[in-house]
């Protein structure tokens, strides 16, 4: 429904020329930014979440910036759902030109050791899964409109750090699928980015939320220190915690980019972080053009 409560039928671009950008994880934190920003800037935003009394607070934080948003119930680990709603989108637009898939940012602190089997399903499944099916679900309508798809990660999905193993190891899956499948789209007119960011100021930060979702198991001996104070003392030193306000700019400045990289880190201590690993390739250009050569070799 719109931010008025309303659902419209055939909008065909949201009746005045906007393109239709659709969003996950509009609840909270960066998607929240996003969605809020870019209707401000003209898109037709179709803002998805799972809370619906955050999702009405949404609705009319927008209002009162002058924008308007299509406001929908979204659980991504509904595969099914996903595809349903994705093309309930598209029926009712005529269009999707893009999307930004960043829903599922769900932490596990511990070691491998620490962290039952079941905790690391459960963060595949939102992280990784979760996004996939998005990805799939949203693809047969941005070949159609030859339009942008970005998806979030983290900078730990390029480099692992102690005590992040389940959730570094579900965002690495995801760079991967995302980084094979780009040259393969990008034939078709679909421009794909990977956005990483570190520490972000939102509520995903919060420690009781880690405890809560999952739970760690006892080691004998307990030779690890406590994950989260760990983490905090390091943040702490790095002051390296990024405002949330900051990214919805920096994600419209990738969608209308005529050339955008394949990846981008939203803050210096992020490409810091990542340029041990990655500093021959920060934004991902010579991965893109070695798999546009590797696509060549079948033409």
């Amino acid at each position: 429904m719109n931010g008025d409560g309303s659902k419209g039928k055939n909008r065909n671009d949201g009746g005045d020329g906007a393109k239709v950008l659709l969003v996950t994880g509009t609840t909270s934190g960066m998607g929240r930014v996003i969605a809020l920003d870019a209707a401000s800037a003209g898109y037709q935003v179709v803002a998805t979440g799972r809370d619906p009394e955050r999702m009405a607070r949404l609705a009319e934080d927008a209002s009162a910036r002058g924008g308007a948003l299509d406001i929908r119930h979204l659980d991504i680990t509904d595969h099914v759902g996903v595809g349903a709603l994705v093309r309930e989108v598209a029926e009712e637009y005529g269009r999707i030109d893009a999307v930004v898939s960043q829903a599922g940012g769900i932490f596990a602190l511990g070691t491998a050791e620490q962290i039952p089997m079941d905790g690391f399903r459960y963060v595949f499944e939102r992280n990784f899964f979760g996004n996939l099916a998005v990805i799939k679900a949203v693809l047969p309508h941005l070949r159609a409109s030859r339009g942008r798809l970005i998806v979030t990660t983290s900078a730990n999905g390029l480099v692992g750090a102690p005590f992040n193993d389940a959730y570094a190891s579900s965002k690495f899956a995801l760079e991967g699928a995302v980084e094979s499948l780009a040259p393969a789209v990008a034939r078709h007119g679909v421009r794909t980015t990977i956005v990483e960011p570190g520490p972000v100021a939102t509520d995903v930060m919060a420690p009781r939320r880690f405890d809560r979702l999952v739970p760690t198991e006892h080691v004998d001996g307990d030779p690890y220190p406590e994950p989260w104070e760990l983490l905090s003392r390091i943040i702490a030193a790095t002051g390296a915690v990024q405002p949330v306000e900051e990214i919805g700019p920096q994600i419209l400045d990738l969608l209308t980019q005529d050339d955008p990289p394949l990846r981008f880190q939203t803050a210096p201590w992020a490409t810091d972080f990542v340029a041990p690993k990655m500093s021959a390739d920060l934004d991902g250009r010579k991965v893109g053009a070695a798999n546009e050569a590797y696509l060549a070799l079948a033409d």
